[in-house]
This record gives structure tokens, sequence and C-alpha cells, in this order.
């Protein structure tokens, strides 16, 4: 079965330097950093952008909570079973992956496969998972993908690692507010997204970002033993927090 072409090592460096150094944390650490990280409100300065949908009554600042999110990866084990597995990991050809992403608060998601030089390809929001609707619910975890109603068993549907050898690049976009140049409802599965739009976002983005990976804990939540968690930092402009996933593959 093969659902998505990707020829997929966490990158702790920069995205168009916007990406703080990772770092791993401890089991205690992470029981620590949990709550207060993810809860957490401060006094967030809204900015108004030309490609946002902001509500009526936008304030100058709020008390929010800084935009976080905390991304997974599952590997397809014998029986459709969804092993959790280090992203810093070598997979091989045929290799099957679903991501699981979470976030601290609703707002709204966009992830897009991005290969080098080309546009990019829409993996949320899909008319297969949460109605095709990429506003999300704040401490929900995310499938991607969910359900492939075409396939014998529609809920064995992964991402599948293809040729040639190399790596492959996912980005999280997750917006307080709807990003009007991005497509926020679809009307078929792997939509195509200019690159020109990605970048632009990249570079119009004041975001600091800090991120920690290891055994990470949501508030209420069971430990993910291979979590990566991203935070955007500036409370002067918090509107959104764009992350990059990079996964490794052999031929």
């Amino acid at each position: 079965m093969k659902f998505l072409m990707l020829k997929t090592v966490l990158v702790c460096a920069a995205l168009a330097g916007l990406l703080a150094p990772c770092f791993l944390v401890s089991r205690v650490e992470a029981q620590k950093q949990g709550a207060p990280l993810w809860y957490s409100v401060v006094s967030v300065n809204r900015v108004k952008k030309p490609d946002r949908k902001p509500p009526q009554n936008l304030h100058a600042t709020e008390r929010k909570a800084l935009l976080t999110l905390q991304w997974r990866v599952l590997q397809r084990g014998d029986g459709n079973i969804q092993e959790e597995v280090e992203s810093s990991k070598d997979f091989q050809a045929g290799d099957q992956f679903k991501l699981a992403i979470t976030t601290n608060q609703s707002g709204y998601l966009y992830i897009v496969n991005q290969p080098p030089g080309k546009d990019a390809v829409l993996l949320f929001p899909d008319l297969r998972i949460n109605r095709g609707a990429n506003l999300v619910v704040k401490d929900q975890e995310y499938m991607i993908p969910a359900y492939c109603p075409t396939f014998p068993n529609p809920k064995d549907c992964w991402l599948e690692m293809s040729p040639p050898a190399g790596t492959e690049t996912m980005i999280v976009i997750f917006s307080r507010e709807r990003i009007t140049t991005l497509p926020n409802r679809i009307a078929k599965p792997n939509s195509v997204v200019k690159r020109s739009l990605v970048e632009q976002l990249l570079a119009s983005s004041e975001q600091r970002i800090e991120q920690m990976t290891g055994e990470l804990q949501i508030p209420g939540k069971k430990a993910a033993r291979y979590a990566t968690r991203v935070q955007n930092t500036n409370p002067k402009d918090n509107e959104e927090l764009i992350a990059k996933i990079e996964l490794t593959h052999g031929g």
C-alpha cells in the first residue's frame, strides 16, 4: 500500500533563521515543564496581518497562552500496530508512518510536505480528517493520515517512504486566525500549495522558537516516549507558530 511518496532526522538547526537549537529533556524535567509550558498565560500583543481573518473584537493586548504544539511519529508494525519511534531514526523504503500532532489551544492548523525547489503538497486539512476542517481543538491529538475510505481497511491508512533515498520536509503552521492565502477547506486530498506562499509566511513571521525533544507529557495525558514540543516565545508577535519536521530514509 502506498499513500504518499516520501523520502523522508529531526533537525535542531535553523528554519529560515527562526528555529533555536533543540535539546533533550529528562523524565523529571519534562514533568516539571509540562503544565507551565503548555498552559501558562502571558500578555500577548495581537498583530493584524494582511493574510489573516481576525475576529471583529480583536484587542491590542490579550491574555493568552503562547502558541505551542507537540508532535510525534508513529510507525506501522505488524497487524496495523502503531509504534512510537524516534524521529531521528533512519527509515527504509516501504516503512509506513503517521504524524500525531497536539496543540495547546484551539486554532488553525496547516501541514505541508515541501519537496526541495517545488510546490508543497497539503497534508492537513484533509477531507478524511476532522471533516475537512482545519480548526483544531486544544489538547486533542490529530493523526495524519487518519482514515482512507478507498482502502480495504480505511483505518489502515499511512504515509509511506518511497525511493529515492533522501530527506523529506514537512512544515507545520499553527495560527491563531485563519490564514486566507492557504486552503482552509479543500475539494480533494493532496492539494498543491505554492512554494512562494510558504516562503512568504516564513519570511514575515517574527516568531522566536524554543524546542525540546524527549519523553514529554501534556497535562492530563500519558507521557509520550519520543516527542518534540515547539513554542513561539515571542509575546510581541505570537500570531503563528511554524515548525519543521524532517525525516530521513535510505533507498
